[in-house]
């Protein structure tokens, strides 16, 4: 008789299934991506009328384009150098590059000046990472010129260096979806850019129609970014702004389980979390990461001691955001030195709880001068060094310690 598995191995059997499913579905995309730029590439060429021999080298060389893709793709997911969620959802990836291959056929139908291929680099990245995205662009415009006639090195120049600006300047993106000086410089420098054949190599006197088309492509690339930003801001911003709410919630599930195995040490994290928010929204930090960070900074707990080792495996299981955890291995890993500003914030609010919390576990009834005895806790950490490689200023030092002096009523809660 077929002996039943436990729970555990149901579990541990379904994550195998959903992970060799997953890898299959990422094989079928890759195949796809790579067949789809061959085949288009070389009919289209066809279209044109090119020769047998430029037919056969466009092949080639989209095939070299598509090798380079799958190749950064790859690299990415082995080293894990994935932006956002990228990783876990290549669909995306492949879904747009589909579009904007269709787009690159067409683009010899328009003007030079016309190709509106900043918001391809940008987009190609915002779902992957910066290497993938200038790959794919890179390789899609070079698509674009085989097809075109009289094609000129300048071209691709021009807009090779719009694409990689543009993708420098949007990789900062995070939560708080700052976007609108991006948007501005990268066109700006877009549109410098078109200009410089357009008007410099013409050796004609200048007139304003030589900045019609540039114009007109400055337009759409600002249309086909706001397209692909909202897109971007459904599937990766207000997805995360959920996840936050769920993880700093106290009920959530991982910290009830944090109280099951410590009730003292769950309500640590609570006490901390309030002045970590406190002083995240001061410092204009992102107080739904910082708070984050303070929820779950003891919950390497679960796996017995409180290490990043053991941190990091509770916190990757359960999908809590990246950039939570590499702040949380500053934080926890002792060959890791405090940088972010938000770990400084979590280092002093943990403290201070930490602090007093012992002092009333002595006894219940004493007086604590509290601005003393941050002022004691501030002076050790400075002589300490552990502040000398972080980028918090001495002003914000200074706000911290004021908030936290300011939370005096708030801290006889703790008796």
């Amino acid at each position: 008789m077929k002996q039943k598995n436990s729970p555990a191995e149901n579990e541990i059997i379904a994550a195998e299934e959903a992970e060799d499913s997953s890898k299959g579905g990422e094989a079928f995309q890759k195949i796809l991506l790579f067949m789809i730029t061959v085949f288009l590439s070389t009919v289209a060429a066809y279209l044109y009328g090119r020769s047998w021999m430029e037919l056969i080298g466009t092949a080639v060389l989209s095939a070299c384009g598509a090798g380079m893709i799958l190749f950064s793709i790859e690299k990415s997911r082995v080293l894990q150098l994935f932006l956002y969620d990228n990783e876990r959802n290549l669909w995306r990836f492949t879904l747009l590059y589909c579009i904007f291959l269709l787009a690159a056929l067409l683009c010899p139908l328009l003007p030079k000046a016309g190709w509106p291929y900043l918001a391809v680099f940008v987009g190609l990245m915002l779902f992957s990472n910066e290497v993938t995205g200038l790959a794919a662009g890179s390789s899609l415009l070079m698509i674009s010129l085989l097809l075109q006639n009289e094609a000129e090195p300048v071209t691709f120049f021009v807009y090779f260096v719009g694409g990689m600006a543009g993708i420098l300047l949007f990789s900062t993106i995070n939560e708080s979806f700052h976007i609108w000086l991006p948007v501005l410089l990268s066109l700006l420098l877009q549109f410098v850019c078109l200009c410089i054949p357009e008007v410099l190599y013409q050796q004609l006197p200048f007139y304003l129609p030589m900045l019609l088309v540039p114009a007109v492509n400055t337009v759409v690339c600002l249309i086909l970014l706001l397209i692909i930003l909202k897109f971007f801001s459904f599937t990766f911003i207000y997805k995360t702004r959920d996840i936050y709410m769920d993880i700093n919630d106290p009920e959530c599930p991982l910290l009830v389980e944090l109280k099951n195995v410590s009730k003292p040490e769950y309500y640590h994290t609570i006490h901390t979390a309030y002045l970590c928010s406190r002083i995240a929204l001061q410092l204009k930090l992102d107080d739904a990461v910082v708070k984050a960070c303070a929820y779950y900074h003891k919950i390497g707990l679960l796996k017995g001691e409180n290490n990043w080792e053991n941190a990091e495996q509770i916190l990757a299981g359960n999908q809590i955001p990246l950039r939570v955890r590499e702040l949380l291995k500053q934080y926890l890993s002792p060959a890791e030195q405090l940088v972010d500003r938000e770990v400084i914030v979590l280092l002093f609010a943990d403290t201070v709880i930490s602090s007093i919390d012992y002092l009333f576990s002595k006894d219940k009834n004493v007086q604590l001068d509290y601005q003393k005895l941050i002022q004691t806790i501030y002076k050790r950490k400075m002589e300490s060094g552990i502040l000398d490689h972080s980028e918090i200023s001495l002003g914000d030092l200074q706000k911290m310690k004021q908030i936290l002096v300011d939370e005096r009523l708030y801290y006889d809660f703790l008796r």
